[in-house]
């Protein structure tokens, strides 16, 4: 084979750049158009759906707001006429169809009969063809959507508008009380229209300048990065690899983020909404009760300990990545603590088991943290064993060390995620339908604290046949009685433990 001369293997990549950024440019040009078109196509359906459900929530404002006061007292069994039908006329045309958004109401019994409207000739008439969805918002579901005004009901409403937007909603006089009928509000979707408009148009014009001035940038740019890519080929596929790792631990962690995200609302509202509901009914009439008060005020304490236990790890999580807490040493009892724990987790005092021998019970250590260890360890073997299972609490000494044990009777942890639970964030389970609660992060917060102490934690386990959390710490015996003396805390220190 003739081989080629360096001045004709210049010519043939000179023609060839060409050729190639020419390629570049229709082709990024295609796609920025491809991706305007379906950014643009997102942004209306975005915009639109959000206006339509502003639309809906108004209409239910309106339902409860305006129309349920103004119907306080009305008998809604059979058509509204005479002075009441009057008297509602002037009230709605004063305080719902004077800007215009409003221009139609219509009250439904379940069978399909009009009892009353704004417009005269409504009411007192039947339409069955309209059952099913007044069946459906009866049954809670939101009936809403765009009429084109073919149908018999709208003969007239035609005149209002060539496209109304509708919204039937359960109507009840009395906040919480039984449904009385169903109200259809019509609202003219020329005002739905003008908010649809003044958002796409906000964002488009935007958009389009930003993808044409991207665009321009992008030529100039992706003619340097052909020439740096021609020189960097050998080293880029060397970094291949390490880029799609990175690339899948960065996955990971975006997944880890939106689960604990998920986990996280819904760890912190259960208990708030359980709270509101208990304090809401003491506020009523049954909170006069004693033994309802004290029933509910009891649970409703407990909601607030699990949330606040949420919050506590959170904090803890924060400031263990910061590295800000300092660790203070003093005398532990911890049979006592252990104790004290367990009656905050658990309701039933016989379903914790504390045995912690009395020569090594008293210990030299930070209480926080060990605390900290303890809730979360015992928490984690309370929520994943059965309620009718006894979870044990034990502890040993040694030179030097303390050691302390969880032990339950539950599911059990699979081979494979035993360094996996002690991760940030970490859920065996993270669909929304999960039977164990939590947001991931005791475990991490259990070895992050041990960690800072100096000692170690591990796990033995097996799937159904429960699991043993078993922590070790470096510390000092404590005398028997009486504070921490400045020699204990000497002791500590010449020791390497963590002062």
């Amino acid at each position: 084979m003739r081989p080629i001369s360096r001045a004709g293997d210049t010519v043939t990549r000179s023609e060839r750049a060409p050729r190639l950024i020419l390629r570049f440019a229709a082709g990024s040009l295609v796609a920025f158009l491809l991706v305007g078109v379906g950014v643009g196509a997102l942004v209306v359906h975005y915009v639109r759906g959000r206006v339509e459900r502003i639309g809906t929530f108004h209409a239910q404002f309106v339902a409860r707001a305006v129309l349920a006061p103004a119907f306080r007292g009305v008998d809604l069994s059979a058509p509204v006429t005479g002075s009441e039908r009057a008297r509602l006329d002037a009230l709605l045309a004063e305080r719902l169809f004077s800007d215009g958004r409003d221009v139609r109401i219509k009250i439904w019994r379940p069978d399909g009969l009009i009892v009353y409207s704004d417009e005269p000739a409504l009411i007192g008439r039947s339409f069955p063809e309209e059952v099913p969805d007044l069946r459906e918002a009866l049954e809670g579901r939101v009936v809403a959507g765009i009429s084109d005004l073919s149908e018999p009901e709208n003969r007239f409403e035609r005149n209002l508008g060539s496209k109304l937007f509708f919204t039937y909603e359960p109507f009840r006089l009395t906040p919480g009380g039984p449904i009385a009928a169903i109200a259809e509000i019509y609202q003219n979707y020329a005002w739905i229209q003008g908010d649809i408009d003044g958002l796409f148009h906000s964002l488009l014009l935007p958009f389009g300048v930003g993808v044409l001035v991207l665009y321009a940038m992008l030529l100039p740019i992706a003619l340097r990065a052909s020439r740096e890519l021609r020189r960097q080929n050998t080293r880029l596929n060397q970094l291949l690899a390490l880029e799609q790792q990175t690339v899948a631990e960065l996955r990971d962690l975006n997944r880890r983020k939106d689960d604990f995200v998920a986990a996280a609302s819904h760890e912190l509202r259960t208990p708030l909404t359980s709270i509101i509901g208990y304090v809401s009914t003491l506020k009523g009439d049954l909170g006069a009760a004693p033994e309802t008060r004290v029933e509910f005020a009891t649970a409703a304490e407990a909601q607030a300990k699990r949330l606040m236990r949420q919050i506590t790890n959170l904090l803890s999580a924060a400031s263990l990545q910061q590295g800000s807490r300092p660790i203070v040493m003093e005398r532990v009892d911890f049979d006592q603590l252990a104790r004290q724990v367990a009656a905050q987790l658990s309701r039933r005092p016989e379903r914790v088991q504390v045995r912690v021998p009395n020569d090594v019970a008293v210990v030299v250590t930070d209480r926080g943290r060990v605390e900290e260890i303890l809730t979360n360890v015992l928490d984690n073997a309370l929520k994943y064993s059965p309620d009718d299972t006894v979870v044990e609490i034990g502890a040993s000494g040694g030179e030097g060390s303390f050691r302390f044990w969880v032990r339950d009777r539950g599911i059990g942890i699979d081979p494979a995620d035993r360094e996996a639970i002690f991760e940030r964030f970490h859920q065996t389970d993270q669909s929304s339908t999960r039977r164990y609660g939590g947001v991931g992060l005791g475990l991490f917060l259990a070895r992050g604290l041990v960690q800072d102490l100096g000692g170690s934690i591990g796990v033995e386990s097996a799937p159904g046949r429960g699991s043993t959390f078993t922590v070790t710490i470096p510390v000092v015996a404590a005398p028997a009685g009486g504070p921490v003396s400045e020699e204990t805390v000497r002791e500590a220190v010449s020791r390497n433990l963590p002062v």
